[in-house]
């Protein structure tokens, strides 16, 4: 019950503004706020059937390779900076400067490099995901007490069941923060590189329609947008509910710092 009344509370606000909404677009007549209706028609016109496979697909498919190599790269990156000091005196400013620049900001760079396709889409997900969990992992790494590493020393715990059994799971906290946060980032760079000459996507369909001055086909995008990053997000807390904290990957830090 009181999971239920969390929830019902959770829904309270946005229930109030989509009701305020639909209330005001009716009585406005404004045709760059078209009612619930012309977007319902339009979101199962443009996002379901055809929709689905030609445009939404493949963005889930650039969004989840960008995402996973980007992870996946930041990590065995942030493992080498966390435990090697000499790597990170050497490349910390380098990734100091990188993790300012917004990957949104870099899209001509990467037109110019890439062209404009899947593989343009894809390498500005893996930018704006990687520096992020580096970043984070550098610090979990940093983290870690110095009596755990002793203790697996001790224990003659080799170097990289060390790695995987005592010095991931005491980062992991940091690590799955950053995860979480890369993720809605990602989401909103898979959208902006989609409005750059893509011809499909959940970005380019958007773009397209407030182009052609097709309002509702517009705003049917941006729910799918909503739908699909508050779908994401609790699909990751799932995800982090069995995987932090049924497996006790509690944050151990200390003062130590390698």
């Amino acid at each position: 019950m009181s999971r239920l009344t969390g929830l019902l509370w959770q829904a309270i606000l946005p229930a109030a503004l989509i009701a305020g909404y639909q209330f005001w677009a009716v009585r406005a007549h404004n045709p760059y706020f078209p009612p619930l209706g012309a977007i319902a028609r339009e979101f199962r016109a443009t996002w379901l059937g055809p929709g689905f496979t030609e445009h939404v697909l493949p963005s889930l498919w650039n969004l989840v390779r960008g995402y996973l190599i980007g992870l996946l790269a930041g990590v065995a990156g942030g493992v080498l900076l966390g435990r090697v000091r000499v790597l990170r005196d050497l490349l910390g400013p380098l990734v100091g400067f990188f993790l300012t620049l917004p990957a949104v900001a870099l899209l001509p760079i990467f037109v110019i490099a890439l062209g404009i396709g899947a593989t343009m889409q894809v390498g500005v997900i893996v930018f704006s995901v990687f520096f992020v969990v580096l970043v984070n992992t550098t610090a979990g790494m940093r983290a870690v007490d110095a009596a755990l590493i002793d203790v697996g020393r001790a224990y003659r715990i080799g170097p990289l069941r060390r790695l995987f059994l005592l010095l991931l799971p005491a980062a992991a906290p940091y690590i799955v923060a950053a995860a979480r946060t890369a993720l809605s980032i990602a989401v909103l760079v898979m959208v902006v590189s989609e409005m750059v000459g893509a011809p499909y996507g959940i970005g380019a369909v958007t773009l397209l329609a407030q182009q052609e001055f097709q309002y509702a086909r517009m705003w049917a995008g941006m729910v799918l947008l909503a739908l699909l990053g508050y779908s994401l997000n609790a699909a990751f807390a799932l995800v982090e509910r069995f995987t932090v904290g049924r497996w006790g990957m509690v944050a151990t830090t200390g003062e130590g710092r390698s």
